[in-house]
């Protein structure tokens, strides 16, 4: 449900601006300190090029791929790194909507941020033209949801893995609402791996 709703709500918030707003106009929310500002995205988060468009899509494909199968595994426990993995999941599917369907992603939120110089670089398949930001780079809601899964993630990891083996910190929890709003009983390290059923 956690990733359904990110990208329904994603996807609202975008056919919103593209209905109601011209490309690259921009309307004063709060004053010049929240703006929204529509543009359309053919690069990475913050302008980053990572050479051909296609790595875009594998890269997409690979992070879906990969979490959708954590949480397969893990989905019904309670653990906040699962929540944590469908917001990511969720922001991830929502990006790539747009790229199948537009062929570059739809940001709309436009913050005001600290001075912040960033250098030009050329990695090979990593590019970037370098920029003073004096405010965050325009986003959208998906793009929030992975920030904020991310940064739960990083918080949390070290006492809630999700990778490797479980130990004392992996295991399930005491009873509570499962990801799905079902409830699960404690169980022994040995049970309950739970590689039948997720619902996130």
């Amino acid at each position: 449900m956690v990733v359904l709703g990110v990208v329904a709500f994603d996807q609202l918030t975008k056919w919103i601006v593209r209905a109601t707003m011209d490309l690259h106009q921009s309307v004063a929310v709060l004053g010049d300190w929240v703006r929204l500002t529509y543009i359309r995205n053919p690069g990475g988060a913050f302008g980053l090029r990572w050479g051909h468009v296609g790595v875009y899509y594998a890269s997409a494909a690979i992070v879906i791929l990969w979490i959708s199968w954590h949480l397969y595994r893990e989905g019904r426990t309670r653990r906040l790194s699962i929540w944590a993995l469908a917001l990511v999941l969720g922001g991830a599917i929502g990006n790539l909507v747009d790229r199948l369907s537009h062929g570059d992603v739809i940001d709309f939120l436009d913050v005001d941020f600290f001075d912040m110089r960033i250098p030009a670089f050329d990695l090979g398949i990593l590019r970037h033209p370098g920029y003073v930001m004096d405010r965050w780079p325009t986003f959208n809601v998906a793009d929030s949801a992975v920030t904020v899964g991310v940064v739960i993630l990083l918080v949390t990891l070290w006492r809630d893995p999700v990778l490797g083996g479980r130990g004392a910190a992996g295991q399930i929890a005491t009873e509570g609402p499962a990801v799905d709003g079902s409830s699960i009983s404690s169980l022994p390290p040995t049970e309950g791996r739970g590689d039948g059923d997720a619902h996130v």
